[in-house]
């Protein structure tokens, strides 16, 4: 391991996207001869075969392509490094979230940080849970702070992270305290059809817990007049009009609800509860930088279910 490089990583990638030690010789300015040492080199580290041959060239088996998937994580993660150095300032912390996130827990974690003049700088991301998880396989996010549904995730992933729960909410439909549903009590879930939804798109988790929730029972899913991805709009819809949502519960508390937003009483529907957690990749668990932001979102949690 101590004689690999940074360049026998790269070779990873470059024989993926080329196929042929040739071509990959080529961008590395070396012999095939050379290229085919370096080969034997990392397996001979890594102690199995990473690459299959045949007339048509050279392709990653599934131990390669592993090791390439591990090798982009720490590839990122170096170049990310040198910027910080070259720029010379305080960390970045490159956070994955979920958007409703950054309504109160974000926040939250921000005001603590602050107050106790921590020099530690976010660049956060959005986006739903998949895309955020990729990323931090991928090395392009240091951490990712949201919901995890272990079920859907790629089984080689699951041993590589480390995931430190934080809060539970429940997922509830919703509406105007205006609209004539709130006068309601045991509301069936086939009268919510007859009525005009807002929702998030059709890849959304929380839409596919509810037409999940629709379908359980026979019923069909609701058509949404309108689909919005940016949680801060579908509650200002809901507040603005006669709609229906489906939303986290504590995003009903936040400013942007303006307390003009309920829950409705329906018995028979069970969604899921939200859980969201702090997720690294294991072996960056124990950064400075991670284990600081854990400290203050933590915290911000604990403030959350005291409030809850």
């Amino acid at each position: 391991m101590d004689s690999l490089r940074l360049r026998h990583l790269r070779l990873l990638e470059l024989i993926d996207e080329h196929r042929s030690l040739r071509a990959v010789g080529a961008i590395l300015n070396r012999t095939q001869p050379a290229v085919s040492q370096m080969l034997k080199d990392l397996e001979y580290a890594f102690g199995v075969p990473l690459v299959e041959r045949s007339v048509r060239g050279v392709a990653l088996n599934a131990a390669g392509l592993l090791a390439l998937q591990r090798a982009r994580s720490g590839l990122a993660s170096f170049d990310h490094l040198v910027s910080e150095l070259t720029a010379a300032q305080s960390p970045i912390l490159r956070v994955g979230t979920n958007p409703a996130l950054a309504f109160q827990m974000l926040p939250a974690a921000l005001q603590r940080l602050q107050s106790r003049g921590e020099p530690l700088r976010l660049r956060v991301q959005t986006g739903v849970v998949a895309d955020m998880l990729q990323s931090l396989w991928d090395g392009e996010l240091d951490c990712y702070v949201g919901r995890v549904d272990w079920d859907q995730m790629p089984q080689m992933m699951v041993p590589t992270l480390r995931h430190d729960p934080l809060i539970e909410t429940d997922l509830v439909v919703a509406c105007s305290v205006r609209h004539p549903l709130t006068t309601r009590q045991n509301i069936s879930i086939s009268e919510l059809s007859e009525w005009q939804w807002v929702l998030p798109p059709i890849t959304s988790n929380n839409r596919v817990a509810l037409e999940t929730e629709f379908r359980n029972h026979g019923i069909a899913v609701p058509v949404p007049n309108t689909e919005i991805a940016d949680p801060a709009g579908l509650l200002i819809l809901a507040r603005e009009l006669d709609v229906l949502i489906c939303a986290p519960r504590f995003t009903l508390d936040t400013h942007i609800a303006g307390g003009e937003l309920c829950a409705l009483d329906i018995p028979s529907l069970a969604l899921p509860l939200i859980r969201v957690g702090f997720v690294t990749l294991a072996e960056h668990r124990n950064m400075a930088a991670l284990q600081l932001l854990w400290q203050v979102l933590s915290e911000a949690a604990e403030q959350f279910r005291a409030r809850d």
